[in-house]
């Protein structure tokens, strides 16, 4: 799916929620282009911390 096709479904996911779709957005940007490791979510906690949630729950599946 096309990353624009994605991130439309990701705002239509959060249902008017404009903080969640974004940090939807963040973890979706940095799970096809790996921004975090070159420091663009250094100054947001929240993203970080969303990041690091979505990262956790991906490991157990890419083990199966």
């Amino acid at each position: 799916m096309k990353l624009r096709k994605e991130i439309e479904n990701t705002i239509r996911e959060a249902r008017e929620d404009r903080a969640n779709a974004a940090l939807a957005i963040c973890v979706l940007l940095e799970e096809k282009l790996g921004l975090s490791q070159t420091g663009w979510f250094d100054d947001d906690p929240l993203a970080l911390q969303a990041i690091a949630e979505w990262k956790a729950s991906a490991i157990p599946q890419q083990q199966e």
